[in-house]
Order: structure tokens, then C-alpha cells, then sequence
């Protein structure tokens, strides 16, 4: 990279802020292009990408050093989160640590839930979605393209990813632990994350779903226990389920105290799971008897159990990470000194190779030096 545009990443994540924090930071797609044409039009940023899941928010960015104070502020206003407040919550990495941090959360080591399969689609969408905007260059293309090959190539070598437990599992499992024939209504069952959520579901004998829809366009029959209604006839069947998943991207509830509490008759023990950021449920229903909701941050818990199991696979996508990242580097490098070669091999031609080697001496570590003899050995068909 240029010696003074360089890549950085803000990043409010389930490390740093709890649901409340990150709700404030679930920008829509609307939003999202607002945002990211908010930067590029800036003579701070030069390209930019935004990634938005429920379990983070993070702003990749190429500009100078001007670019980080720029960005706070505009995320400040986009989210309502005042500047001050943000300076304290966030994640700075820049250089070399952006890369690094990019390439361990697209594969899955960053991740609430160890080697979940989820985050390399959802940068791999939100990467597209930069490109529609038209908001990467060259820097911001070469490292997402390298980390969603890196992260390919740990899902094929590792067994980091081949015992995945998402979120959309963790909540499937929480579900069939409620009893021997549970039926359970899923809102929002076509988005990214209610589609897994609901093959997860189906994978359990012991339950029958329901699911939402808003027309009935879409295909949700995996089994002959799924059955769909119409979504705004949802609070007629409520009454008769176990469990209420809801995971949409709706700004409003899906669920509210008052409309709930009206339509339950039976008197029974029921699971509400919230997946949404922000919140799909409104936390009032915990008011009624019989009633449980757990949120995102619920699992965490659970995603310790399995990261433990995770935790000998780590080591070894780190170290392919290493070697990913040190060929990108070298990619980079090289694309950087293109334009000077022509200019180089002229200059060459008035020195001699002595007064080369002579220079790379001086300017070289003993091990540097050492690689560089050896390659002109090799090249020149002496060793």
C-alpha cells in the first residue's frame, strides 16, 4: 500500500459491546450505501466496506490520516452514538492488523461461535454489496478476495468449520431440548438467517414447524411438518406452540407485550429466542407468565461449549492465515513496484551488479541478505 493511504478497520463486535450497543450499529442496506457514499465522496477515504451481522459492525476503509477521525464521525451520525462514547466502544486496527483481523473473522476464529460457517457468506455479500456501490479499489479487492480464499482453504484443510455449530444451531438445539413433540413458529423464515434456522429445525424429529410468510410465493417445504401461515395472521396460532423463533431485519417488533398478552389462553410454559439486531421481541413479554425469551447474547454461553472443542484447529488455520497473508503481501508488493520497473532496469544497466550487491548489503538484515544471494545463485544456475 501507499506509504500514506493505508487500510483500517473499526469494529463494534460481541467482544466489545453488548445487543443494546450493536443494535444502534445495525445499519439497513439503505443506510449502509448512505454511509459508504457518505465516505468515498470524502478527500480522507479512497475506498470503503461495511459489514453488518448480529454479532458486529465493522468498517473496512483505505485512506490517510485524516481518514479514522472522518469515519468516527460519520458512524457517530448515521448510528446517533455520540463521537465520545464511540472513541471508547470500538476496535482500531490499521496496516497489517486490519488484514489480519479481516482474515480471522471471514474465517470464523473471530466469531462468537468458533468456525460458524455463517461469516464467510455475510462478507462475501457484504463485499458484493461494496462493489455495487462501487466503493473498492484495488487495495479493498486484492485483501477480501485473498481472505475469502484464505478462508476456503482453512474450511478444506482444518476441521475448524467442519463441526460447526452456528447460531441458527445453537437455537434449533435449544428448541429440541423442550420436550419430547414441540412445535415451534419461526418469523422471518426466508432471510438469511431463518433459512438455516429452519433447515437446522427440520433436523430434529421431535419438532413441527410453522412459519411466517408474507405471500406464498416462497418454497418452505423441507418436510410435511412445515407448514406456513400468512404473517399477519400470526398471533391467532401462537397460542398453541412451544417456542417463537423470530429473526428478521425489521426496524419494528415482530412481537409486542400488548398484542401477545391478548391473544394467549393456555396456560403453559413457552421459549421466545429473539436472533434480530435490533431486537424483533419486545422484552415486556417476560411479564407474562410461563413465558422465556433469550436474545443473541444468550448464546454466547452455549458457543463457549463449543468453541472448547474448536480450539485445536485454531493453531493450524492461524498458521495458514500466516502464509496467506505473506503471499499477499508479496502480491502487493509487486503491483506496487510495476510501475517503476522500466525505470529500474534502465538505471540497472549504468550500474553494475557489484555496486548492487554492494547497496542491498548495506540496506539488508544478514537474513535478508542471505535469501537474496541465494535466489541470484539459483537464478544464475550456480546452486
Amino acid at each position: 500500500m501507499l506509504v500514506d493511504e493505508i487500510m483500517y478497520c473499526i469494529s463494534i463486535n460481541h467482544k466489545n459491546s453488548d445487543l443494546k450497543i450493536r443494535k444502534q450499529f445495525a445499519f439497513s442496506e439503505d443506510t449502509q450505501k448512505a454511509l459508504l457514499n457518505c465516505l468515498i465522496i470524502s478527500d480522507f477515504i479512497n475506498e470503503c466496506l461495511i459489514v453488518c451481522t448480529c454479532n458486529r459492525m465493522e468498517l473496512y476503509f483505505v485512506g490517510n490520516e485524516n481518514a479514522v477521525s472522518f469515519a468516527k464521525n460519520t458512524l457517530a451520525e448515521y448510528s446517533g452514538f455520540e463521537v465520545s462514547r464511540l472513541s471508547k466502544q470500538i476496535f482500531l486496527f490499521y496496516d497489517d492488523k486490519a488484514i489480519s483481523h479481516l482474515y480471522n473473522v471471514v474465517s470464523g476464529i473471530d466469531s462468537m461461535v468458533i468456525g460458524e460457517d455463517e461469516i464467510l457468506g455475510q462478507i462475501k455479500r457484504a463485499y458484493a454489496f461494496a462493489q455495487r456501490c462501487k466503493t473498492t479499489g484495488y487495495e479493498l479487492n486484492t485483501v477480501f478476495q485473498a481472505a475469502i480464499a484464505c478462508a476456503k482453504r482453512i474450511k478444506t484443510e482444518t476441521v475448524l468449520s467442519k463441526t460447526s455449530v452456528s447460531m441458527a444451531t445453537l437455537a434449533a438445539n435449544e428448541v429440541a431440548r423442550l420436550g419430547e413433540n414441540v412445535s415451534v413458529m419461526v418469523i422471518g423464515a426466508t432471510g438469511k438467517i431463518g433459512t438455516s434456522l429452519v433447515k437446522n429445525l427440520v433436523s430434529h424429529k421431535n419438532i413441527s414447524i410453522i412459519t411466517t410468510l408474507r405471500n406464498h410465493n416462497n418454497d418452505l417445504t423441507y418436510r410435511n411438518d412445515v407448514s406456513a401461515v400468512e404473517y399477519n395472521d400470526r398471533y391467532k396460532y401462537i397460542d398453541k406452540v412451544d417456542c417463537l423463533i423470530s429473526a428478521t431485519s425489521s426496524p419494528h417488533y415482530t412481537i409486542t407485550y400488548y398484542d401477545l398478552q391478548k391473544c394467549l389462553k393456555e396456560n403453559k410454559n413457552r421459549l421466545f429466542i429473539d436472533l434480530a439486531v435490533p431486537p424483533d421481541i419486545d422484552r415486556e413479554i417476560e411479564k407474562i407468565s410461563g413465558i422465556r425469551l433469550v436474545d443473541v447474547d444468550y448464546f454466547k454461553t452455549l458457543a463457549k461449549e463449543n468453541n472448547s472443542l474448536k480450539l485445536s484447529s485454531i493453531d493450524e488455520a492461524k498458521k495458514i492465515i500466516e502464509e496467506e497473508i505473506e503471499a499477499l503481501k508479496k502480491d502487493m508488493l509487486f503491483h506496487s513496484f510495476l510501475p517503476y520497473i522500466d525505470a529500474v532496469k534502465m538505471k540497472l544497466k549504468e550500474k553494475s551488479f557489484e555496486e548492487l550487491l554492494y547497496k542491498l548489503r548495506e540496506e539488508l538484515s544478514a537474513e535478508e541478505f542471505e535469501k537474496i544471494l541465494n535466489v541470484y545463485k539459483t537464478f544464475g544456475g550456480v546452486e
